[in-house]
């Protein structure tokens, strides 16, 4: 595991690294202002990216609090940069209208989007993306897998690149040296990106618990991040937008935090991990738990995995949770008799 980290980090930086030159000034939009602990684990991994960069970070905002005036103020010759993810399409209209509001207001900045996954289920928002970015000369796009960056490839013209998920750039303590509390942890959507369903248990020889990491109580510093953000609203705050901007970023990275060690704790619950969510597959790979995956409704994880991960140890796929349940039964018995198992 640590040589595949180490060489998908390099392709990390063999990406970005002539795209964000040391010390750049730069600007992080679409701050994941939500409980999905997937996209702050993303967050964090670009935030340690651009800190091994040594980048000045100057400001953020998420789809609900852009301000033209508060990025353009505080712009200068900063790189602005797009929050990576699976939102780039019309699965979620919010983030999609963010980018290309960006993209519209700020022609004469280099802008990259971080690596994405892409997804358009209606031709006419693919059509008026294409449009939004065939006007930007300095628009960088960065793609995590190779069927969007094919898909990229065919539609947009310009940049184009292919590139790991940025969590990949976190260090992570090994989940395997917590307290198990069940055999088997399920994280399991409950969104509309679902496509297998869990009819049922299949055996009661195994322990295990089903979960989705969407539920959350109010992170602790979400006031310190909404607070700046309203004042930068303000003609007239007698807090200096520097210092608010400051205040903004540290609100984020903390919430952040905080809901990464979240998701982790979950899948730190089980000696092995069944999900059909994809930063559940990254997270318990990166902290050496095996896990057993079924796909969502658009193949984003299969898509991803077999363009970076495909011959990974640990990694199975499945065809839906009962197969899942199926095998990672069959592993725990192995496990109990002392017979190493097949993972295939």
């Amino acid at each position: 595991m640590k040589t595949a980290l180490r060489n998908l980090r390099a392709a990390i930086h063999q990406v970005l690294d002539p795209l964000i030159p040391i010390g750049s000034d730069c600007v992080l939009i679409d701050f994941p202002h939500h409980a999905n602990v997937g996209d702050s684990a993303i967050w964090l991994g670009e935030i340690a990216y651009l800190q091994s960069r040594r980048c000045n970070l100057k400001y953020t905002c998420d789809s609900q609090n852009y301000n033209e005036n508060a990025l353009r103020a505080v712009l200068s010759n900063s790189i602005i940069l797009l929050h990576g993810g699976g939102n780039f399409g019309d699965l979620y209209p919010n983030h999609q209208e963010l980018k290309e509001k960006v993209i519209r207001n700020f022609p004469n900045h280099r802008i990259i989007q971080l690596p994405q996954s892409i997804q358009f289920n209606e031709v006419s928002n693919l059509d008026r993306a294409k449009e939004v970015l065939s006007l930007h000369d300095d628009f960088h796009f960065v793609t995590r897998d190779a069927v969007s960056h094919r898909l990229a490839q065919e539609h947009f013209s310009g940049h184009l690149y292919l590139c790991p998920d940025l969590a990949l750039m976190l260090d992570l303590k090994p989940l395997s040296s917590r307290r198990k509390l069940v055999n088997v942890l399920v994280l399991s959507r409950t969104d509309d990106e679902k496509a297998s369903h869990i009819a049922s248990i299949p055996s009661r020889a195994i322990t295990c618990r089903v979960v989705d990491w969407l539920d959350e109580a109010t992170p602790k510093y979400q006031w310190l991040y909404d607070w700046s953000h309203r004042r930068l609203g303000w003609r007239n705050s007698k807090v200096p937008p520097f210092l608010l901007n400051k205040l903004a970023m540290l609100g984020a990275n903390c919430m952040a935090k905080e809901r990464l060690a979240r998701g982790l704790a979950l899948l730190a619950q089980g000696d092995i991990v069944i999900t059909d969510r994809l930063h559940g597959i990254i997270l318990s790979w990166m902290g050496g738990t095996s896990v057993f995956y079924t796909d969502n409704n658009y193949m984003k994880l299969s898509n991803f995995l077999s363009t970076w991960l495909d011959e990974t140890q640990n990694i199975m796929s499945c065809a839906n949770f009962e197969a899942a349940f199926h095998r990672a039964e069959a592993s725990i018995r192995s496990r109990r008799s002392g017979v190493a198992s097949d993972p295939s």
